[in-house]
């Protein structure tokens, strides 16, 4: 890995060390085992095929961001989110998406920034869609100021994003802009300037009004679905709590990951699921024994469907990391 990336993965597992260090000093270690003996298996099994369910709709949602690129099939759209995911939770620096980008233009022949943008406008599109779950919940819950503080934060950087994205396209404008530089400057800056416009195109996925309003379904499906996860892994430890509360959750963990941390969040994950279920009485020690096994829960199964995929494709992930590291030298395509 580059400096910046052994920096950014030093930083992400002193966050990891402390947020764990300050979970754990309240945890009763042996009630935390009880808990983890006496959860009803049957419902984490549940969990589990409806997370792995979840990337029908995530490879639909992608299908969708890429038509105007190229007709993906939907088993393939799935397979490389899956792969996605599996790299995001063993790699650092957030590998995955490049993966999915990489593999999705080597198979598909497609540009691989372009797909890469692709992925870009997915990921705001679940933001605005996490943003206006956790904006609902302030009208129903009198929560502790650092919710409406991660409101607030939410709103102004996915609100934003979505604004960016809507601007690119439905008017050629950035791209023609680009073009127009592309012609006056050095030839030295020519190849980022097309790198920069094949970006644009990629985030130019949304072509009607039809299409954001079918994106928007999807990604609220997407979430419901991933809600219908934690509602049963919860239930799994006999834990009854209002809606209200599972939707804190879900919004506080993605938010979240935005923080620093080792590969698939670990320690990040726990701690915002940890402090959610404090808000509604339940304590740290059996928290901690449900943040474990919901998180668990989602990276262990697609993780290992991942990496098999990647493996029987004749993908490493030493090749993917090297291949990284020559697209940040050289420029994708």
């Amino acid at each position: 890995m580059s400096a910046s990336n052994n920096i950014k993965a030093l930083l992400g597992l002193v966050v990891t060390v402390i947020l764990f260090w300050l979970l754990f000093r309240q945890v009763d270690v042996l009630l935390f085992l009880r808990y983890l003996a006496e959860s009803r298996w049957s419902y984490v099994l549940a969990g589990v095929v409806l997370y792995l369910f979840s990337f029908i709709v995530r490879g639909l949602r992608w299908r969708v961001l890429l038509g105007h690129l190229k007709k993906v099939p939907l088993p393939e759209a799935i397979r490389l989110v899956m792969a996605g995911y599996a790299v995001n939770n063993v790699l650092p620096g957030r590998i995955g998406e490049f993966t999915r980008a990489y593999l999705a233009g080597n198979r598909n022949g497609i540009s691989r920034t372009a797909a890469f943008a692709s992925i870009f406008v997915e990921r705001v599109f679940d933001g605005l869609t996490v943003f206006l779950i956790l904006a609902a919940l302030l009208f129903t819950y009198p929560f502790p100021g650092w919710v409406r503080v991660l409101a607030e934060t939410a709103g102004i950087l996915f609100v934003s994003l979505f604004l960016f994205v809507l601007f690119s396209s439905f008017s050629d404008l950035p791209v023609r802009f680009i073009r127009a530089m592309s012609e006056r400057v050095p030839r030295w800056l020519a190849l980022p300037l097309g790198l920069l416009e094949k970006f644009m195109r990629g985030t130019r996925a949304i072509e009607s009004l039809g299409q954001l309003a079918m994106v928007l379904l999807l990604s609220f499906a997407v979430w419901s679905v991933e809600l219908g996860v934690y509602v049963l892994i919860v239930k799994a430890f006999g834990v009854q709590m209002p809606v209200i509360a599972y939707l804190l959750m879900l919004v506080t963990v993605n938010m979240g990951m935005l923080i620093p941390s080792t590969p698939g969040g670990l320690g990040v994950f726990q701690f915002a699921v940890v402090k959610s279920l404090e808000i509604f009485a339940v304590m740290t020690t059996l928290g901690m024994a449900v943040a474990l096994v919901l998180h668990m829960a989602q990276i262990v199964p697609v993780t290992i469907i991942g990496i098999i995929w990647l493996w029987r494709n004749h993908v490493s992930i030493a090749s993917l990391e090297r291949e990284k590291k020559d697209e940040g030298g050289n420029g994708a395509t």
